[in-house]
């Protein structure tokens, strides 16, 4: 560890003997969600793929009608 950081955990000791009980809890509970977050943070993998690979589907459906057409009808106000 760096002086920094020896400098930095003496100075957090410091504060914590300075803390009721009741506070400590509340720092022990955010040491752990930190914990927590940093090992979901390692594991999480999203697979994804290039938005190009979405061309394959395109005129897969064909359901008719006119999208534009419809969505301008619902706020069309002289129907």
């Amino acid at each position: 560890m760096t002086t920094a950081g020896v400098d930095l955990k003496q100075r957090l000791m410091r504060e914590l003997d300075e803390l009721p009980p009741d506070k400590l809890t509340e720092v022990f509970d955010f040491v752990l969600f930190l914990r927590t977050r940093k090992i979901l943070d390692e594991h999480r993998f999203v697979p994804s793929l290039p938005a190009s690979s979405l061309d394959r589907l395109t005129g897969l459906v064909a359901l008719g009608g006119d999208a534009l057409a419809d969505a301008e009808s619902l706020y069309d106000e002289s129907a």
